[in-house]
């Protein structure tokens, strides 16, 4: 392992411990925000655990991309790039994926499918990854250059790609021209001086985007602060950025379902859903998810009626490493179909 990527990890196992703390800051501070419903509680649900092959040298994992073409959802891993994958009637993830292991590593943090295609931040590299998931052939690599974390990614639905820097205080974009011909320099979308970012620590993570990709919700792992950035069709890097009133909520891989917004924190080990109000400049906790399962949760996809959390376990590294699927029960549902959410 190469000494740029040992201290990411290193990092990344820094970043886990700090945002421990006590169990209990993180829920006081959801239910405590005003106007959090008070519905919200923590729900312990029966989950079904999948485990990565203990068999394949590996480290954490951190992102997950579920792929309804094929059924299959995937796995990356930070310190190798390595891409397991997996169906939900399979118990065991495989390696699918085995790109460059040797000094400089590759790297697969965030990930995102669209298209036949796998997209992936690659961390500490600078790189960000499009695979072919047909075939698992590399069909393009995006240089950002070195001195940052990408470390999550959103495919919009024009195919445009947008992925936060955790360590460079900007957004790297990929038009859909330069993914299709398969080359072309990121454009970097300034973000601050909203967004601040604090030297040393792992800023924005988590991102998703919203109204057909003209707005982005990300997180700021280390403020806990949700921001939504609105776009600017014909020129992305005039954009506005504003904070949402929400619970500070030390986040990393984030997930939209219907009105809600998926927050996954490493500890306390939980998903806190969101109700999203007032165009996004709002939202309230509406309950937390938790299962024993959980071990340092890293990200989270929607999987037919499953989420899909991967355990980074970056505090413990306890082997074999897993994947928990949350059973998703929407609002509408839970609360007799009355549409709330």
């Amino acid at each position: 392992m190469n000494i740029r990527m040992r201290k990411a990890l290193t990092a990344l196992a820094v970043l886990a411990l700090t945002l421990a703390g006590p169990v209990g800051v993180a829920r006081a501070s959801a239910n405590n925000h005003q106007g959090a419903h008070p519905m919200a509680a923590h729900q312990t649900t029966a989950a079904k655990v999948f485990r990565l092959d203990p068999s394949v040298p590996g480290n954490n994992p951190e992102g997950v991309a579920w792929d309804p073409g094929s059924g299959s959802f995937f796995v990356g891993i930070v310190a190798t790039g390595t891409i397991y994958r997996a169906t939900l009637d399979d118990a065991t993830l495989r390696p699918f994926i085995t790109p460059n292991a040797a000094p400089p590593a590759d790297s697969a943090v965030g990930m995102k499918v669209s298209g036949g295609k796998l997209f992936v931040a690659g961390g500490p590299t600078g790189s960000i990854y499009v695979y072919e998931i047909s075939t698992g052939a590399l069909l393009a690599r995006f240089e950002t250059g070195a001195g940052g974390f990408l470390n999550d990614l959103v495919v919009t639905p024009r195919g445009d790609v947008f992925v936060t820097d955790s360590f460079r205080p900007v957004l790297w974009h990929l038009t859909a021209a330069m993914v299709q011909a398969g080359s072309g320099t990121p454009e970097s979308i300034k973000v601050g001086p909203e967004i601040v970012y604090t030297p040393g620590q792992f800023n924005l993570n988590g991102i998703v985007a919203r109204r057909g990709g003209q707005e982005l919700i990300v997180v700021n792992s280390f403020s806990g602060s949700l921001f939504r950035i609105d776009l600017d069709r014909n020129n992305p890097a005039a954009r506005t950025i504003t904070r949402i009133d929400a619970p500070e909520l030390a986040g990393d891989g984030l997930l939209i379902d219907q009105n809600q917004l998926l927050v996954v924190t490493g500890n306390p080990a939980a998903v806190t859903v969101l109700n999203l109000a007032g165009n996004d400049s709002s939202a309230t906790v509406d309950r937390v998810l938790t299962d024993p399962s959980l071990r340092g949760p890293s990200t989270i996809a929607l999987a037919q009626n499953l989420y899909l959390v991967v355990n980074a376990d970056f505090a413990t590294n306890t082997q074999p490493y897993t994947v928990t699927a949350l059973p998703r029960v929407p609002a509408a549902a839970r609360l007799g179909g009355s549409g709330r959410g």
